[in-house]
C-alpha cells in the first residue's frame, strides 16, 4: 500500500486517476479485499478481484453503489491505520464480519481506499460472542409471549420482537373481526398512513407461514402491491394462526437492505410462537367472559331470590336442605346455615303431612299445597301459609327441587284491613246523615230548655236540671258540626300563606285566657319570611287546634307554651317548613299517643275526639305531616308542610 499512500492527487484529477488505477491493476495489488471509495459523493467506484471474489459482486454491480449498500451500519470513514470492525454485506445477504482499514488517495480525505480483512482472534471471538448474546437475547423474548397477560400485550411483544430482529422501517398489526382485517397497532405513521384501516380477509385467510416479499417480486397480495408502490425493499408477512385460521397478521417492512434467512427464520419461529400464546389468551378471555356470565346471573338469581316476598328452600333430591332465602328465614325463624343438610321433614312442620308432596316432586310432579295448610315457626308459632313444590329436571332427571312458601297470614290480615276500611266508610256515611238528621231536633229541645230557663226563678227546683240540659245541647251541637265537617269532603284552595301572622294572630286571640290559666307562651321564627303552600282557613284551624289543645292540657296548674318555626332539614324533598307546638301539660298516655289522631278519641270529657283527627286530615291533604311525641310532663306536636 505504500505506493498508493505516497502520492496523493487533489480531487480535480481524480477522474483520471481513477482510470489510471483501473487500467494499471495498481488496485489490484492489494492482496486483501480493497475498495476505492468517494466520500463527498458517497459512491462506490473501484473494488480489486479479492473483493469481488469475497461479495460475489461484479465490477458493474458496484458502480455507482452508495457505502451503505455493501455496509448497512455505514461505519466511520476517516483514514485510520487502526482496524475497525464492520459488518459486510455480501450479494447473497449474508452479513460478514470483518476489519476495517482507511487509507486515503486525496489531500482533502474524500477520496479514500478501504481495505478488509478477516477477524481472527480476539476478534472473531468478540463478534462470536455479540452474535450468541443478540440470539440468546431475542429466544429470551421468545419465551417471554407465552407469559404476556393480555392480547394486546402480546402484540406489543411481538412487534418489539420484531423491530430488534429487522430493524423495519415500518410495523403493522392487523387483527381479525369478522370476515375483514382490521388496524390495531402501527409504527411509524409516515409510511403507515399509505395502509388500509380496514380489508378484506379472503387473499390472506390461507396464509399459514411467513412470507418475505421484495422488490421486484410479484406481488401477491395489497399488502405487498402497496408496499411496491412506496418502493420498499422488502415487505414480512408474519401470520397469527389458531386452528387453521387466520387471526392477525403483522406486516414489517423496510427501504434498505433486505434482511438475511436467518431473521427470516427467526421471525417464522416468533409467529408461530404468538400464535400459539394467542390461542391460550383467547381461550381465557373465552373463558373468563363464560364465568362473568355466569356470576351475573348468578348474581341477578341471588338478587331475585333475596328480595322475593315468598319463602324458597331448595333441596337436593334425597330432600335434604341446600338453602333457604331470606324470606324463608323470616317465615321459619331458623338461618339457612343452621338447617344445611336437615332433612325438610324436621324443619317444615304443618298440621298436614307434606309426604305426598315430597313424592311428587322426586317423580318429577309439581304439587301445590294451601286449603287448611298451617305451618310451624320455630318457636311453635303457626301461620296459614300455601306450598308450591317445584322439581328441576335435567334430562328427565330430578336434580333438586325448589319450595315456594307463601305466608297467607299477611293477606288475611289485608283483607281484614279492606273490611274495617268498607265498615268505616259505611260508617262515616251513616254518620254523615245521623249527625244532619238530628241537628234539628237538637236546636228543637234547645230553644225549648231556652224558653223554660227564662219563665223560671232562678232558685226554682229544677232550674240547675234545666242549666245542665242546656249544656248538653251545646255539646251536642258541636259534635254534630265537628262530625259533619269531618265525614263531608272538602275542596282546598291553596296560596303562599304566612305561618308567622297566622300563628301570631292565634295567640293575641288567647292571650286573655292563657293569662287567667297562668300560661307562658314564647314564639320564635326566624326573620325571613317561611311562606307555605296552604288554605288559609284550613291551615288556621288546624293551628287553633293544637295551640287551644295545649293551652286546655294545662288549665289545671299551668305551665308554658313554645312555639318555633324554622326550615326542615335540606334532605326533605321538596323543601318543608317545620313548626313545632311544645306544652308543659301532663302529656298523653302511651297507649293513647298511638291512637291520637283517630277519630272519637279523647281524654278530656267535654272532647268529642275530632279535633286531632280532623288536624290530621287536613295536613294530609296539603301533602305535609303531622307526629306527636309525648311524656310525663310534656307533649310536642310536630308539623311539616311543604314551602310555597
Amino acid at each position: 500500500m505504500d505506493h498508493l499512500t505516497q502520492s496523493r492527487p487533489d480531487d480535480n484529477t481524480l477522474a483520471g486517476d481513477f482510470q489510471l488505477l483501473s487500467q494499471s491493476g495498481l488496485i489490484d495489488l492489494i492482496p486483501d479485499p480493497a475498495l476505492v471509495y468517494h466520500r463527498s459523493k458517497d459512491k462506490l467506484v473501484l473494488a480489486n478481484q479479492p473483493f469481488l471474489d469475497l461479495t460475489g459482486y461484479s465490477k458493474t454491480d458496484l458502480q455507482g453503489m452508495s457505502l451503505s449498500a455493501v455496509m448497512p451500519e455505514e461505519p466511520d470513514t476517516n483514514p485510520s491505520n487502526e482496524g475497525r470492525q464492520i459488518s459486510l454485506q455480501v450479494s447473497s445477504g449474508e452479513i460478514v464480519p470483518m476489519l476495517l482499514k482507511v487509507h486515503s488517495l486525496s489531500a482533502t480525505n474524500q477520496v479514500v481506499v478501504l481495505v478488509f480483512s478477516k477477524l481472527i482472534g480476539e476478534h472473531l471471538l468478540r463478534q462470536d460472542l455479540l452474535d450468541q448474546e443478540f440470539r440468546y437475547d431475542n429466544l429470551k423474548l421468545l419465551t417471554e409471549l407465552a407469559v404476556q397477560p393480555t392480547i394486546n400485550q402480546l402484540f406489543q411483544l411481538a412487534v418489539a420482537i420484531t423491530t430488534n430482529t429487522i430493524k423495519p422501517d415500518f410495523v403493522l398489526v392487523y387483527r381479525r373481526n369478522s370476515s375483514s382485517l382490521w388496524l390495531v397497532q402501527e409504527q411509524n405513521s409516515e409510511f403507515t398512513q399509505f395502509f388500509p384501516d380496514q380489508t378484506g380477509l379472503d387473499e390472506y385467510a390461507k396464509l399459514k407461514s411467513t412470507v418475505l416479499w421484495r422488490q421486484g417480486k410479484p406481488n401477491l397480495s395489497s399488502f405487498e402491491e402497496i408496499a411496491s408502490q412506496v418502493q420498499a425493499s422488502y415487505l414480512f408477512s408474519i401470520p397469527i394462526v389458531v386452528t387453521e385460521n387466520l387471526q392477525a397478521i403483522i406486516l414489517a417492512g423496510g427501504f434498505g437492505l433486505v434482511p438475511d434467512n436467518e431473521a427470516m427464520r427467526y421471525l417464522s419461529l416468533m409467529g408461530e410462537h404468538t400464535s400459539s400464546s394467542f390461542k391460550h389468551l383467547a381461550t381465557l378471555e373465552q373463558a373468563g367472559g363464560t364465568m362473568r356470565n355466569i356470576r351475573r346471573v348468578a348474581r341477578i338469581q341471588q338478587t331475585v331470590t333475596d328480595n322475593l316476598d315468598e319463602g324458597v328452600i331448595v333441596l337436593s333430591p334425597d330432600l335434604r336442605i341446600s338453602e333457604l332465602n331470606p324470606a324463608a328465614e323470616s317465615m321459619l325463624g331458623y338461618a339457612s346455615k343452621e338447617v344445611f343438610q336437615q332433612h325438610a321433614e324436621m324443619v317444615l312442620i304443618g298440621n298436614e303431612t307434606l309426604s305426598t308432596l315430597y313424592k311428587n316432586a322426586q317423580q318429577g310432579i309439581s304439587t301445590l299445597v294451601g286449603h287448611d295448610l298451617n305451618l310451624n315457626t320455630r318457636l311453635g308459632a303457626s301461620f296459614p301459609a300455601r306450598v308450591h313444590c317445584l322439581p328441576v329436571l335435567e334430562d328427565d332427571e330430578v336434580r333438586s327441587i325448589v319450595l315456594i312458601l307463601r305466608d297467607l297470614s299477611q293477606s288475611e290480615q289485608i283483607r281484614n284491613h279492606s273490611q274495617q276500611l268498607e265498615q268505616r266508610a259505611f260508617l262515616g256515611e251513616v254518620s254523615a246523615i245521623f249527625a244532619h238528621e238530628v241537628k234539628n231536633p237538637i236546636n228543637s229541645i234547645s230553644t225549648g230548655l231556652q224558653l223554660i230557663g227564662m219563665k223560671m226563678e232562678p232558685d226554682a227546683p229544677y232550674a240547675h236540671l234545666v242549666e245542665r240540659l242546656q249544656g248538653d245541647c251545646t255539646r251536642l251541637t258541636h259534635l254534630v258540626k265537628s262530625t259533619l265537617t269531618f265525614s263531608k269532603p272538602v275542596e282546598y284552595q291553596p296560596q303562599p300563606v304566612d305561618l308567622t301572622e297566622i300563628i301570631t294572630s292565634i295567640l293575641e286571640r288567647w292571650a286573655p285566657r292563657m293569662s287567667k290559666l297562668n300560661v307562658s307562651y314564647e314564639f320564635n321564627f326566624p326573620e325571613e319570611k317561611l311562606l307555605v303552600k296552604a288554605d288559609l282557613r284550613a291551615i288556621e284551624q288546624v293551628f287553633v287546634n293544637l295551640i287551644s289543645n295545649a293551652i286546655e292540657a294545662m288549665d289545671e296548674y299551668g305551665g308554658s307554651l313554645n312555639i318555633k318555626i324554622n326550615p326542615a332539614s335540606a334532605e326533605i324533598n321538596p323543601p318543608q317548613c317545620e313548626i313545632i307546638i311544645a306544652d308543659s301539660g301532663p302529656g298523653i298516655p302511651d297507649d293513647v299517643a298511638d291512637h291520637i289522631f283517630e277519630p272519637f278519641l279523647t281524654t278530656k270529657n267535654s272532647g268529642t275526639g275530632l279535633g286531632l283527627a280532623i288536624t290530621k286530615r287536613i295536613v294530609t291533604a296539603h301533602e305535609g305531616n303531622i307526629t306527636v311525641e309525648s311524656v310525663p310532663g310534656g307533649t310536642v306536636f310536630h308539623v311539616l308542610l311543604p314551602r310555597a
